[in-house]
């Protein structure tokens, strides 16, 4: 069998890495690399069919130069504004993203976070299931007859029009912008690397730095990357917070000081919080966090690392990082074409 020289260029870590090694087909020779130079890169894309690229990454006009037999470009995820189209399209090299089906689904994981900590979800079913006696008489209803909150919940919140920070602003952080549009909310983001301000006006999102965020924000979402053995997200950062605000998170869970936060919720600085990963995992009986979270008036709304779905990772799940590839070699169309 033909094997097609595949570069497959990521940031993403070993276990990553490996999922998406084995969701290859057996047609293509693939080489993976992390952070690799830029004078590697041009090396291996002398003979490279194909190239694959995850996220991020800039592909420009002197890359593709280099490629003399790349047959296609094929971003994983939507941020394409770092690849020179114009340069691929004069080279002939087809151009195509694909949308990721686990950003997307994590992102709608920090939508529910959002409006389920905003709405006191878990305190206003604790206290329905209770069933008590609130000193109002149960009536059928009617158009003139209901009984409005009727166990007086207070705090309860909009997502409509609040300003939203998001740190660490990749590929989920698109798709949450995405989805808070209907919201008409101001968004804020920060990432180590600034985006252009054409593509800034185009998402129609706000450079802050991160203690910016932490001031304006009624809401802030933590999509932070894994940076060592000190959490960023700690005591001084949650008491710069604004008071009342909330804090979702999806990030990786060696981000956030738990303990930190636990203090914030219970001192009523922070209104509500929801976490789907943690430092430790998985969590255990006798975890603070598992403690407090038996109290719904906290406002604390924990997941067991769901957010990008119910299934097991592994490679099955990468498989659809080819489709384009093994259509381009059966002479079918590509989809997510851009270029």
């Amino acid at each position: 069998m033909t094997k097609h020289k595949t570069l497959f260029l990521t940031q993403r870590g070993l276990q990553h890495q490996q999922w998406a090694l084995e969701g290859a087909p057996p047609e293509l020779a693939l080489i993976m690399r992390r952070g690799a130079g830029r004078a590697e890169v041009l090396d291996l894309l002398a003979d490279a069919e194909f190239l694959i690229t995850e996220r991020t990454g800039v592909i420009d006009a002197e890359m593709i130069a280099a490629a003399p037999r790349l047959r296609l470009i094929q971003r994983l995820g939507r941020q394409t504004w770092d690849i020179d189209l114009d340069a691929a399209r004069r080279a002939g090299v087809p151009v195509c993203y694909l949308p990721n089906n686990g950003c997307i689904m994590v992102a709608e994981q920090m939508m529910l976070q959002m409006l389920a900590t905003l709405k006191r979800l878990r305190e206003g079913m604790a206290v329905t299931a209770e069933g008590a006696d609130w000193g109002i008489e149960t009536k059928r209803g009617d158009e003139d007859t209901f009984a409005y909150n009727w166990s007086r919940r207070t705090g309860i919140g909009r997502l409509t029009g609040a300003t939203v920070g998001i740190l660490g602003f990749g590929e989920i952080g698109l798709e949450v912008v995405e989805q808070l549009r209907g919201f008409h909310c101001t968004v804020l983001y920060h990432k180590r690397t600034r985006l252009a301000e054409d593509v800034e006006k185009q998402l129609g999102i706000e450079y802050a730095a991160p203690d910016a965020i932490a001031a304006r924000s009624d809401i802030v979402c933590s999509l932070l990357p894994y940076q060592g053995p000190k959490e960023p997200l700690d005591a001084a950062y949650f008491a710069r917070m604004k008071p009342g605000a909330i804090f979702v998170h999806c990030g990786s869970g060696a981000v956030v000081d738990q303990p930190a936060l636990l203090a914030v919720l219970r001192s009523g600085h922070l209104a509500g919080a929801a976490l789907d990963t943690y430092t430790y995992e998985p969590l255990r009986a006798g975890d603070p966090l598992v403690d407090a979270v038996q109290d719904p008036a906290l406002n604390l709304i924990l997941t067991p690392h769901t957010a990008a779905g119910g299934v097991t990772a592994s490679g099955r799940g990468r498989a659809a990082d080819y489709d384009n590839i093994l259509a381009l070699l059966a002479g079918q169309a590509l989809e997510y074409q851009i270029a």
